[in-house]
């Protein structure tokens, strides 16, 4: 049951990551055919799918936890040492390594400060608290991407009260309510204008902060609820349940896009949509097939192998693929803007490709270099949370 769950929301990380990279690709491929190149853009909403499975992730293991701690100060503290020390350590070395090329690139005189936008020395610290995406300065401009890092570091601060709240569907409606209320008033205090009317550009501090984002995570959190024995593989779904499921992934998709890609004229709308055909595309994952054969079997392994590694060092990939973009646009711009159409494809394909393979690669060293020694740490300090926790459990 864990290894099919595991699977099946490691297929989703795997989905989003190679959505963000194809997407930071596809700019600098401007005779792409028209379709791959909306496609492409599409990948943007990767990142609503990571807030997705983050939500379900969360909840899933407060839910263990609860099962084997003392109390919900004992889970609570548990779970901010977990989410702290698997996300801190590679974000730090990432605010160190961009920092460290932006740096160079400014004094070089080679490119005025890389790929990032004008910060100080307020907006780094605010992005080592975990505070960046309150701030339009430091929301996106210390680390590439790390907008959505700042966005889900907030939800972990509130995703215990939220869990120990919402302990059944009432509270949970109740929770929800008043969090899509808190993000509409916060929209239509900061990005609307002559009542409802709201103007939210893509990529903007508009569209990143959390009002905007947040009621991703709402639906991650309805999805687990309403949805954990499919998710676990405890229940199995249907091949009739598998095609509504296609339909209705298919139908939000194609709102996501006419939203935030054609229209482009919803931002403030697109992730919400975007994260409903997210949940409707893991249910799908978790659906049976039918039984292969041999040569799709090895077929098959293989794809749930790379799916697996992707999905697996999804957040090193995130992090660190933005050197890997910047690489191929100062090395081959001008092939990929004088390419035909069809070879502008074939080009498209093997760049994500050999991003992707780049990417991972610094993923596993990084995870090897710091993440490896983060992770023994924060074993042995909850081992130490645990002993006091027990302790006290037993004079009491």
């Amino acid at each position: 049951m864990k290894e099919r769950r595991v699977a099946a929301l490691d297929v989703g990380r795997a989905l989003a990551i190679v959505g963000v990279v194809a997407v930071h690709l596809s700019f600098q491929f401007p005779n792409l055919p028209h379709q791959v190149a909306i496609l492409a853009r599409m990948g943007q909403y990767g990142v609503q799918l990571f807030f997705v499975i983050s939500a379900i992730t969360i909840f899933m293991t407060l839910e263990a936890e609860l099962g084997r701690c003392t109390g919900a100060p004992h889970v609570t503290l548990r779970f901010y040492i977990k989410r702290f020390f698997r996300i801190a350590p590679m974000y730090y070395a990432a605010i160190a390594v961009y920092g460290f090329i932006s740096y160079g690139a400014a004094q070089s005189g080679y490119e005025r400060a890389w790929v990032l936008g004008a910060h100080g020395a307020t907006d780094i610290l605010l992005n080592v608290l975990f505070l960046h995406a309150l701030s339009p300065t430091a929301i996106n401009n210390v680390v590439p991407g790390g907008w959505s890092i700042g966005v889900e570091m907030l939800f972990y601060l509130i995703a215990p009260l939220l869990f120990f709240v919402a302990m059944n569907r009432v509270r949970l409606l109740i929770a929800t309510v008043l969090l899509l209320a808190l993000s509409v008033i916060a929209l239509a205090t900061n990005g609307c204008h002559d009542g409802f009317v709201c103007h939210v550009s893509n990529n903007s501090f508009s569209y990143f902060w959390p009002p905007v984002q947040g009621p991703c995570f709402i639906v991650g959190m309805w999805a687990w609820y309403a949805f954990r024995s499919h998710l676990t593989g405890a229940a199995s779904v249907t091949r009739r349940t598998a095609c509504l499921l296609l339909l209705l992934a298919s139908g939000f998709s194609l709102i996501t896009a006419a939203l935030g890609v054609w229209l482009a004229k919803a931002h403030e709308l697109a992730p919400v949509f975007a994260a409903c055909s997210a949940v409707a595309f893991l249910l799908l994952v978790c659906s049976r097939s039918r039984p292969a054969s041999g040569e799709e079997q090895q077929r098959g392994m293989f794809i749930r192998r790379c799916t697996d590694a992707l999905g697996r060092e999804s957040y090193g990939i995130y992090l660190w693929h933005f050197i890997c973009v910047y690489a191929t646009l100062h090395f081959f711009e001008g092939v990929f803007g004088r390419s035909g159409r069809e070879t502008s494809l074939v080009l498209f394909i093997a760049t994500v490709l050999a991003v992707l393979a780049a990417s991972y690669a610094f993923s596993r060293l990084s995870d090897r270099m710091i993440q490896g020694r983060a992770t023994r740490l924060s074993r042995n300090l909850l081992a130490h949370v645990d002993e006091r926790f027990r302790q006290k459990a037993l004079t009491e």
